[in-house]
C-alpha cells in the first residue's frame, strides 16, 4: 500500500496552495450532503440524511486504521480526519486518499470529537482528561500558526462525555450530545459550556451535524437511528428523522449550507395520506430513498421532492403507483381482515391503519409489525378492533430492508403507500354517488333571484356521498367535499338537507367532522329544525383566499391555487331507516347567505340565512322565507313543485356526476357549454351528456 506524504509544518507553509505530487486536487464541491466514516479500517459512506440511505464513496483511502472527527471545510474544499494510524489530522483529497499532516502543538492522543469552524478555517478536536482538551488547529496557508494546534481549555475542565461536535451555521457555537441525551453548546473561544436541556433519547451518538436552517441531527452508533431536533423548540425533544447504518466506529460530516432534501434530483418516495398523518417534510413524513430502486410495492415507486397529501395526491397528477396493496375482506369491526401484497422483493412490511379516526397512527393501530415478505404476492391477515370507529380513515403500509420502522421518518429503501378505507360494522354494504373514489359537482349562480353573469363559479363544490346498509337500512351517511371555487363577491355558506329526515333521527353525539383533516368541536347538525340539516360552512370564505393579485378563488385565469378547504362528515343514525325512505341522491346541496353580509338590491337588508338557492325542483328547507319567492327573475311556483328557476327554466344551480370543469370568470356557461341551453329547453330529455370535457369550448373553461 502507498504510504502518504507526510511533510511538515514548516514545509506546508513554503508549498501554501501547491498541491504535493502524489495527491489529487481539493473537491470542486462538496461530494455529498453528509458524510460517516467507519470501521476500524477507515471506509467512507455518503449519506442521504433524509433517508439514511448510504452509499459507499470510498473503501480504500490510504490508511490501514480508523479516521474519526470529520470534516468538511468549505474554506477549502477538502475533508479533514483525525488518522489513528499517524495520531494526526489528514487532508482527504478529491480521489479519497489521506494525506497526513504533521501539526505541532498536540497531546500524543488519538481525537474522535471535531469538526470545522464556519467562520474561520479553523479545525477544533477534543478529548476529555487534564493531558488533553479541546484544541483549535488553523487550516489557513496564510496564518502564522498554520498547522499548529493551541490548546483553548484541558479536558477537565471542559468534562464532556461526548463522540461528536457540529457547528452552527449562524452563531459560530459547537454543539453536540452526549450518551445520556443531554445537550451542550460549546463557545469554541473559550472553551466554555452551556447546558441546554435533555433530548430525550440517549446512547453513543458519534455523528452530529446540522442543517441550513439550524436543525441539529445526530446518529446513534448501536442501531444508526437519526434524531432531529429544533433547538427553536422549548422542549428540544428529538424526533426519531430517519434509519440510517449502525457501526461500532462512526462519525459524521456535513456540507454546512445543504439542504437536507434533494433539490436537483427527486429521489424520494411519500405517502399522500392527509397531512396529520405525517406526510410532507416538514412534519418528519413517511418517506423513503427509491435511488437504488430494487424494492418496491406493486409495480413500480416513483419519487418526488415533497408529499402531496390528499386530496392533493400525486396520483392525479403522475402515475398512480399505489397499486401494492389489495383488502381481500372488508375492514368490519371486531373481525379478522386479510390484506394481499405485492413485493418486487423481498423486505419487511409495517403497516397502520387509524382505527379511531383522529388523523394520526398510534402505537396500538399497528397491524403489521416487521412482517416478512417474498418477491412477489403476499397474504396477511390482522385483527381490527373491537373499538374500532366506524367510517372513513386512513391505512399506510411501509416496505423496506429495515425490519422495524414508525409510521413516520425517512427509510434507505423501499416504499411507502397510502390508502383511504372504510371501516364498516359486520355485513355491511356501501353505496356510493358518484362512485367510490370520484367526485359529483355542484355549482351555483349566487344572483338569484336575479340571472346575473351565469357562469355558474360563484361556488363550485365537489363531493361524494356513501350510505352504509345493513338488512337494506341505512345505518349511516358519510359526506366529503372540496372547494374547487369561489367566484363569489357575496358571502355565502354552504350545507346538506336530507329532506324527510328528522333531527332526531341523527346520533348527533357520534358525528365526526373534520375539515382539513381537523376534528371540529362544534356539530355541524343545524340546531332548532325539525328536518337533518347539515352546516358545512356559515360562511366560505373563511376557509379559502384568493392568492396574489387574484379576486376570486380558482375561478381567474393564472389564479389556480391549490384546494384550501376540504371536509368529511360522518353522520350515524339513532336507529336504521329503511332505504326506500331515504332522499334520493344527492339529498339537497345548498347554499345560503352568510349572516350579517348584503346579497343584492332585491333584498335590502341582508337576508341572512333564510336565504337559500336549491336545485330546480327541490324544495327550500324550513329556514327559506317563502317570500323570497317571485321576486327579481325567479318563476318558482311551490303549488306545482318549481323552484329556483326563471321563466326560461334555466336554474341557479347546476348538479353533474363528475368532477365538473366550470367556465372561467364571467364566461356564459352557453359559451363553455354550447349543448347546455338545449339540454334544459328540453327538459333533461336531450344532450344529457352536455357536461363532458369533449362538449366544452376548452379556452372557455378554467385550468390551473
Amino acid at each position: 500500500m502507498n504510504k502518504p506524504i507526510v511533510y511538515s509544518a514548516t514545509a506546508a507553509l513554503l508549498l501554501g496552495s501547491y498541491i504535493p505530487t502524489g495527491f489529487s486536487a481539493p473537491f470542486t464541491e462538496c461530494p455529498s450532503e453528509a458524510f460517516l466514516v467507519q470501521d476500524t479500517m477507515a471506509r467512507l459512506y455518503g449519506v442521504d440524511l433524509a433517508t439514511g440511505h448510504y452509499q459507499l464513496l470510498s473503501n480504500n483511502m490510504g490508511t490501514n486504521g480508523k479516521l474519526n472527527a470529520i470534516a468538511f471545510n468549505f474554506h477549502d474544499q477538502y475533508l479533514y480526519a483525525w488518522s489513528y494510524e499517524y495520531k494526526a489530522p489528514a487532508r482527504i483529497h478529491n480521489d479519497y486518499q489521506i494525506e497526513a499532516l504533521s501539526i505541532t502543538g498536540l497531546s500524543d492522543a488519538s481525537f474522535y470529537v471535531g469538526d470545522i469552524s464556519l467562520d474561520t478555517n479553523t479545525y477544533y478536536v477534543y478529548r476529555p482528561g487534564s493531558s488533553h482538551g479541546l484544541y483549535a488547529v488553523s487550516l489557513d496557508p496564510d496564518h502564522a500558526d498554520y498547522l499548529h494546534a493551541e490548546r483553548i481549555i484541558n479536558g477537565s475542565a471542559l468534562n464532556l462525555r461526548i463522540y461528536d461536535i457540529a457547528f452552527h451555521p449562524t452563531n459560530g457555537f459547537a454543539y453536540s450530545v452526549d450518551r445520556y441525551g443531554t445537550l451542550h453548546q460549546i463557545d469554541v473561544s473559550d472553551g466554555s459550556s452551556v447546558t441546554l436541556g435533555n433530548v430525550g433519547q440517549s446512547g453513543v451518538f458519534g455523528a452530529v451535524y446540522f442543517d441550513v436552517d439550524a436543525n441539529i441531527y445526530f446518529s446513534r452508533n448501536n442501531d444508526g437511528h437519526v434524531f432531529k431536533v429544533d433547538l427553536n423548540d422549548e422542549t428540544l425533544q428529538a424526533q426519531l428523522f430517519a434509519y440510517g447504518p449502525s457501526s461500532s466506529n462512526n462519525d459524521g460530516a456535513r456540507c454546512a449550507l445543504a439542504p437536507v432534501m434533494p433539490v436537483d434530483v427527486a429521489t424520494i418516495d411519500f405517502g399522500d395520506a392527509p397531512a396529520s398523518y405525517g406526510t410532507l417534510v416538514d412534519d418528519n413524513g413517511a418517506r423513503h430513498n427509491v435511488t437504488d430502486g430494487n424494492l418496491y410495492l406493486g409495480s413500480s415507486v416513483d419519487a418526488e421532492f415533497d408529499a402531496y397529501p390528499s386530496p392533493l395526491s400525486d396520483d392525479d397528477e403522475n402515475t398512480d403507483d399505489e397499486n401494492g396493496i389489495q383488502f381481500v375482506t372488508g375492514i368490519e369491526v371486531g373481525s379478522i381482515a386479510l390484506v394481499q401484497m405485492t413485493a418486487s422483493a423481498s423486505g419487511y412490511l409495517n403497516a397502520w391503519i387509524d382505527f379511531d379516526g383522529n388523523g394520526s397512527f398510534d402505537a396500538d393501530e399497528k397491524i403489521l409489525d416487521s412482517h416478512y415478505v417474498m418477491a412477489g404476492t403476499n397474504i396477511a391477515a390482522y385483527n381490527v378492533p373491537s373499538w374500532a370507529d366506524t367510517g372513513n380513515t386512513w391505512a399506510r403500509f411501509r416496505l423496506s430492508s429495515t425490519q422495524v420502522v414508525s409510521p413516520t421518518g425517512g427509510v434507505s429503501d423501499g416504499e411507502v403507500e397510502d390508502y383511504a378505507v372504510d371501516i364498516t360494522e359486520t355485513n355491511v354494504t356501501v353505496s356510493h354517488y358518484p362512485n367510490a373514489s370520484g367526485w359529483a359537482t355542484i355549482a351555483f349562480e349566487d344572483n338569484w333571484p336575479l340571472t346575473g353573469d351565469y357562469d355558474f363559479t360563484d361556488f363550485v363544490m365537489n363531493y361524494r356521498i356513501s350510505e352504509y346498509r345493513r338488512n337494506d337500512e341505512v345505518i349511516r351517511v358519510k359526506l366529503e367535499g372540496q372547494v374547487a371555487a369561489v367566484g363569489a363577491g357575496y358571502h355565502n355558506g354552504f350545507a346538506f338537507h336530507l329532506p324527510g329526515i328528522p333531527r332526531a333521527q341523527i346520533d348527533e353525539g357520534r358525528m365526526r367532522y373534520l375539515i382539513n383533516d381537523i376534528r371540529q368541536q362544534a356539530s355541524p347538525l343545524e340546531a332548532n329544525r325539525d328536518n337533518a340539516i347539515f352546516i358545512v360552512a356559515r360562511d366560505i370564505w373563511d376557509y379559502v383566499s384568493a392568492g396574489e393579485d387574484c379576486k376570486y378563488h380558482r375561478t381567474e385565469p393564472g389564479c389556480g391555487s391549490d384546494v384550501q378547504m376540504r371536509f368529511t362528515m360522518t353522520i350515524p343514525m339513532v336507529s336504521p331507516i329503511e332505504s326506500d325512505m331515504m332522499p334520493a341522491f344527492p339529498y339537497d346541496p345548498f347554499l345560503f347567505a352568510s349572516d350579517g353580509y348584503e346579497h343584492g338590491y332585491v333584498f335590502g337588508l341582508p337576508p341572512g340565512r333564510p336565504y337559500e338557492i336549491h336545485l330546480p325542483g327541490q324544495a327550500p328547507t324550513e329556514a327559506f322565507r317563502e317570500d323570497f319567492f317571485n321576486r327579481g327573475d325567479d318563476d318558482s311556483d311551490p303549488a306545482t313543485g318549481r323552484y329556483f328557476v326563471n321563466e326560461n327554466g334555466m336554474p341557479w344551480a347546476i348538479n353533474v356526476g363528475i368532477e365538473w370543469q366550470y367556465p372561467v370568470e364571467y364566461m356564459d356557461v352557453i359559451y363553455a357549454y354550447p349543448l347546455f341551453p338545449s339540454f334544459i329547453a328540453n327538459e333533461g330529455q336531450v344532450n344529457a351528456d352536455w357536461y363532458l370535457p369533449e362538449n366544452a369550448i376548452q379556452k372557455n373553461i378554467f385550468s390551473n
